[in-house]
């Protein structure tokens, strides 16, 4: 069927006023209908996400319909279905009336149901499908993307997203089924009066909550002044319930960004990262003296944080920072506590600081390094379930962070009461965070990063990405912004290629990502992301002065400023 053909279809069988608008106003511009049916929207381990609106290529009620058809069917051909499947939603426009259609059609192949009655973010669903013992979960979210977006988390009964093979599979089911004439859907109060649909929440609450006060402590902690925002998501239910409890207790909420607000009208992208989203907690944070200013997005599964300068002005951190204080501060602890054992590991992304190698080797504990994307975290600490080794800590370097057990995928919340407790760990000693990640660069090293984003939007923007990709793959450069290149790993064909020719394979999983290791410890990562239309190029620097490791970072950046 063409593209035209599909939008005809649309045209006569889509149903709701909003979408037959949007698709009688598109009826005389063929670009619009071209990149709305020319595909369908892709499948993968990260599920679906999108923009908002009519059409095979967008987030609506039919796509997420025939997603969570296909995804019943993969479940029931697998006899997986058994436990239920719960299912979250953020505060995202169309999340409740997406997670409500999810439910009916679970509840329509027969598949008990679990729904949260509030908003619920990534970390509670990784919890509950644990805790209830489901088969697997849905959370309707696009993380942090702007507000025209909107996705559908997909998520297997350890608690973590689906692998690559699964995917496919539930990708096969997908296109199996009519958008319209194959979906099994039960109205959702029938599913509710019948038992198949459940709603839930404070049981839930209570023991998510719990855990993370047991793994953190409730000892008091007074005199840290915090400023939390949610960025108009669906942290802050949980986040103003369990900081106190577990002693944080002089917490400050950015009011103009505490309703949730699929809109999200103070900012332009709720990323917690980024220095613009968090400007009213910093603002707050001035007015009143704060210690530390702490975010999370939509979902809750990402923390941002600033913290104050002598000068009173207040520094954001970057991802690999909090990681590395928080892996710092964490096996300090144990170490005191006498629990710190050869057996305990810590994961980070390939893409992340090696700080955190050099902090766990002086502990005498293993790092291990994973494939960008929190399941290859998630996964490794399943397997290590039921060893001697115990898991710790992970994190990726754009602000996802996890400990203890939990929860399978990046938590915000346990991060924001992490970020608290360390602080005030460190304030009790005299020292403030930004004085700690000093004294980790003058012991370790000064390892610092950065990433820069190339956008590249429109129809022919993943053509354009694939095509730079390629044409790093056929060039080998003898050095990169004037530092010499040690190794060229292409994680694509599993090889990597040292500078005198030799080639050797790279013990992962395959993906589309090019990294050049540099003499002296600096490195370089290209990659493609896995959901926004963009390229993704990480640097990263090692010297033993701070000055030099920043002339690194310059130079490294200038080079790719010139090539892209």
């Amino acid at each position: 069927m063409s593209y035209r053909e599909t939008y005809k279809e649309w045209l006569d069988m889509a149903r709701g006023d909003d979408l037959r608008d949007e698709l009688n106003s598109i009826k005389d511009d063929d670009a619009q209908i071209k990149e709305r049916f020319l595909q369908d929207m892709p499948f993968g381990t990260a599920g679906l996400r999108g923009l908002i609106g009519a059409g095979t290529t967008r987030m609506n009620r039919y796509t997420v319909g025939r997603a969570t058809q296909g995804l019943a069917q993969f479940l029931k051909s697998r006899g997986k279905e058994r436990g239920g499947m719960v299912i979250a939603y953020d505060s995202r426009n169309y999340s409740r009336e997406f997670a409500k259609e999810a439910a009916c059609i679970f509840a329509g192949n027969g598949i008990k149901t679990y729904i949260f009655k509030e908003l619920t973010g990534v970390p509670e669903l990784s919890f509950a499908v644990r805790h209830l013992k489901a088969s697997g979960g849905v959370v309707i979210t696009a993380s942090h993307n702007p507000k025209d977006y909107n996705g559908y988390k997909v998520y297997a009964a350890y608690g973590g997203q689906l692998n690559p093979q699964d995917s496919l599979k539930v990708m096969e089911h997908i296109q199996s089924a009519n958008v319209f004439s194959g979906i099994k859907r039960m109205a959702f109060e029938d599913g509710v009066a019948k038992g198949i649909i459940e709603e839930i929440g404070e049981e839930v609450d209570a023991s998510y909550c719990e855990n993370l006060i047991l793994l953190c402590g409730s000892d008091e902690a007074a005199d840290l002044k915090v400023v939390y925002t949610p960025l108009h998501g669906s942290g802050l239910r949980l986040v103003k319930r369990v900081l106190p409890a577990a002693g944080i207790r002089n917490l400050h909420i950015v009011s103009e960004q505490s309703e949730p607000d699929g809109d999200f009208p103070t900012v332009k992208s709720p990323n917690p990262e980024d220095a613009l989203a968090m400007r009213m907690a910093v603002e707050l944070a001035k007015n009143i003296k704060a210690d530390i200013v702490i975010g999370t997005d939509p979902d809750a599964d990402r923390m941002g944080a600033a913290v104050r300068e002598n000068s009173g002005e207040y520094r954001m951190l970057t991802g690999n920072s909090i990681g590395c204080i928080l892996i710092a501060y964490l096996l300090e602890e144990r170490k005191r506590r006498k629990r710190l054992l050869p057996t305990d590991f810590i994961v980070k992304s390939f893409v992340s600081s090696n700080l955190a190698d050099a902090i766990a080797r002086d502990y005498g504990v293993k790092c291990h390094t994973v494939l960008t994307g929190f399941r290859f975290i998630s996964e490794l600490i399943a397997r290590s379930e039921g060893t001697e080794n115990e898991f710790v800590f992970g994190f990726e370097e754009s602000c996802g962070f996890l400990a203890g057990n939990g929860s399978r995928d990046k938590d915000g919340v346990l991060a924001s009461l992490l970020f608290c407790k360390a602080a005030q760990h460190y304030k009790d000693k005299g020292k403030g965070l930004l004085e700690v990640l000093d004294e980790l660069y003058a012991r370790y090293g000064y390892y610092l990063e950065e990433v820069k984003n190339v956008e590249f939007a429109g129809i022919d923007g993943m053509e354009k990405m694939l095509s730079i990709m390629s044409a790093l793959r056929e060039k080998n450069y003898e050095s990169i912004g004037g530092i010499s290149v040690a190794y060229k790993e292409d994680y694509q064909s599993g090889i990597s290629i040292a500078a005198d020719g030799t080639k050797t394979q790279i013990d992962m999983p395959r993906t589309n990502a090019i990294k050049y290791i540099l003499k002296g410890g600096a490195w370089v990562c290209v990659r493609p992301s896995g959901t926004e239309p963009k390229i993704k190029i990480y640097i990263a620097s090692c010297a033993p002065k701070e000055r030099t490791a920043k002339k690194q970072i310059e130079c490294l950046r200038g080079f790719f400023d010139t090539l892209l």
